[in-house]
């Protein structure tokens, strides 16, 4: 009884606290037709994802491997990263210089990324030589030699990058928050790894880790803009066709949800910082969850542009930060709801409490129509800016796909049009940790 008492007055509050949030926001534009992909797989099981438009003049091929930091344990911490950076320094039938140069020579670029559940690689080129592309491209990813030299020159590279990361105040900021949310959870390692490990990992580890999850149910190719349909697909099935099926291990702790005590909540760190940085948040719904539209939505209507709650609230009206933003970032296991602000150092503590309240203020009260509007229309935007460029509707596709859920890519907009104001309560409530709100502080 007392603590419904103390909600009943802390929701009061709230409610004397809440404003206009801006003007209104007439229905959410719809984002236009969208161009239905074809997904195709090939008897051993490769995903070939196709979104032909032919008034592009580009091409974006990019191979997604379901494989990154949650699939290392202590011995390999960064393995997948350095896999990244060494793949690209010769094949079996290409040297170094037959690569990155080959492909900047038609007049298009080739890189890598590494994340927590995944690893991608990724051209850009005119379509008249995306063919050329797509065969170098898939030359690299699936036959890379490592050669001893290479490996040595790219540990020191990856070595620097560590230790770049490690005087960066707020790569330290970011690094402890995913381990205060995360813990004992694979998401809470570093995709970076540490010096130590990447010291000692040869070029046969190397092999070997990308034999176990570089195969064909861990991968997807997907190719968007102006393309050959039929000689891509004959390419891909001459390339990836004949590449074994692997046995991914289940990783049990994917789908771990720490439990938070108050003497784990809150961590501050101090660094010769000149502001105040505080970042907070929770773990929330997997990708294969229908609540991630809301979590969405829900992160814009508090952070997303100058007419948001946090942004009214805490930078114009209190005077407390200096900026703030939210996002929601969806993953295989548990995705990642999270406030991030700046302020004078001296207003940190109350910052972070003040976020709190707008947290909890959001999981008791509905949001106006007008509020829920604006996100949707903001969300709606950005969506539809990431679909014009062939590389943003590939990175769309792919990031879903090698998630564990394609669909979402052909269903986001009416989805997201579906959620009503009682959604974002329920699921902020359904996920909101309170009091004891993994939290990261620092300051001068």
């Amino acid at each position: 009884m007392i603590l419904k008492k103390k909600l009943l007055y802390v929701s009061f509050i709230l409610v004397a606290l809440s404003f206009s949030i801006s003007p209104t926001f007439a229905n959410p534009p719809d984002s236009g037709p969208v161009r239905q992909s074809e997904n195709t797989k090939l008897k051993n099981g490769i995903n070939v994802i196709l979104d032909l438009d032919p008034s592009s003049l580009l091409t974006a091929i990019q191979i997604w491997i379901s494989v990154g930091s949650v699939d290392e344990d202590e011995t390999n911490s960064g393995i997948s990263h350095f896999i990244e950076h060494t793949i690209f320094k010769g094949t079996k039938t290409k040297t170094q210089k037959e690569i990155a140069p080959e492909i900047e020579k038609y007049g298009g670029i080739i890189n890598a990324a590494t994340s927590k559940d995944y690893t991608f690689f990724y051209t850009l080129i005119t379509s008249s030589n995306s063919l050329k592309a797509l065969e170098i491209l898939s030359d690299v990813v699936l036959n890379p030699e490592f050669p001893e030299q290479e490996v040595e020159k790219e540990r020191q590279v990856v070595i620097e990058e560590i230790k770049r990361k490690d005087d960066n105040p707020q790569s330290q900021l970011f690094e402890e928050f995913y381990s205060q949310v995360y813990r004992e959870s694979p998401y809470a390692s570093r995709v970076i790894g540490n010096e130590d490990i990447i010291l000692g990992l040869k070029r046969v580890d190397l092999l070997a880790f990308h034999n176990k999850f570089y195969t064909s149910n861990n991968i997807f190719v997907v190719v968007t803009g102006n393309f050959d349909r039929d000689k891509v697909l004959e390419l891909v099935e001459k390339y990836f066709g004949g590449l074994q099926k692997g046995k991914k291990p289940k990783n049990k702790l994917l789908m771990y949800r720490p439990k938070y005590k108050k003497e784990h909540a809150k961590k501050i760190i101090k660094r010769d910082v000149a502001q105040g940085y505080v970042i907070m948040g929770f773990p929330a719904a997997s990708i294969n969850s229908d609540e991630q539209y809301s979590l969405d939505l829900a992160s814009y209507i508090l952070g997303a542009g100058r007419a948001c709650r946090l942004n009214k609230r805490l930078v114009e009206q209190s005077k407390l930060a200096l900026s703030v933003s939210c996002s929601f970032s969806s993953k295989k296991g548990p995705g990642l709801f999270n406030v991030y602000g700046v302020c004078d150092p001296e207003k940190a503590p109350e910052l972070s409490n003040r976020i709190l309240l707008e947290l909890l203020d959001l999981s008791i009260n509905l949001v106006s129509e007008e509020e829920l509007n604006r996100a949707k229309t903001l969300l709606l935007r950005d969506k539809l800016y990431e679909r014009q460029t062939p590389d943003g509707r590939a990175g769309e596709l792919g990031f879903y796909i090698v998630l564990g859920n394609g669909a979402i890519s052909e269903d986001y907009v009416s989805k997201v049009k579906e959620v009503k104001a009682k959604d974002i309560k329920k699921v902020i409530s359904k996920y909101l940790v309170f009091p004891n709100m993994p939290t990261v502080i620092m300051t001068p």
